[in-house]
C-alpha cells in the first residue's frame, strides 16, 4: 500500500519490484501551457463555487478533474481547428464525463460571501431612513 513518500507497491508493479511514485497535480511544472491551463480553469471552477476555503475535499477532487477534462478538451479542440485528426468518440467521452462532474458542481455561480442583510439590519436602516 502507499508509504508516506507517495510510492505504492503493488501486483501490477514494474518489473524487478521497483515502486512506483504517483504523481499529483501539485507535482506538475506549472510553466507548461497544459498546466496553466489547468490551473486557471481550476481556480476559476473554485471561485465560481465559493473560493476554495468554503469547498469540501470531495468537490476540489471534482474541480481537479474538471480541470484536467477542460485541457484536454481544450488541446483536441485545438488539434480539430489545425485540421490534424482526432478521436471524435474520445472526444465525446471526455465532453461527456466533464459535463456529467460539473453538473455534480453545479452550474450557478455562487457568491463568497452572502451580503443579503438580516431582516432586523433591513427594518433598522428602513426605520433610519424614515425618520430622518
Amino acid at each position: 500500500m502507499a508509504t508516506d513518500t507517495g510510492e505504492m507497491e503493488g501486483e501490477s508493479a514494474p518489473k524487478g519490484g521497483q515502486k512506483v511514485r504517483l504523481k499529483t497535480l501539485d507535482d506538475l511544472d506549472r510553466r507548461t501551457t497544459a498546466a496553466r491551463v489547468v490551473f486557471e480553469l481550476r481556480d476559476s471552477l473554485a471561485a465560481d463555487l465559493g473560493g476554495k476555503p468554503n469547498l469540501s475535499v470531495m468537490k476540489l477532487e471534482l474541480i481537479d478533474n474538471v480541470a484536467c477534462l477542460g485541457a484536454m478538451l481544450k488541446d483536441a479542440a485545438a488539434n480539430y481547428l489545425e485540421g490534424k485528426p482526432i478521436d471524435i468518440n474520445e472526444f465525446m467521452s471526455l465532453t461527456n464525463a466533464q459535463r456529467r462532474l460539473l453538473a455534480d458542481l453545479g452550474l450557478e455561480r455562487r457568491a463568497l460571501k452572502d451580503i443579503t442583510p438580516s431582516l432586523r439590519d433591513y427594518a433598522a436602516t428602513q426605520y433610519a431612513v424614515a425618520a430622518s
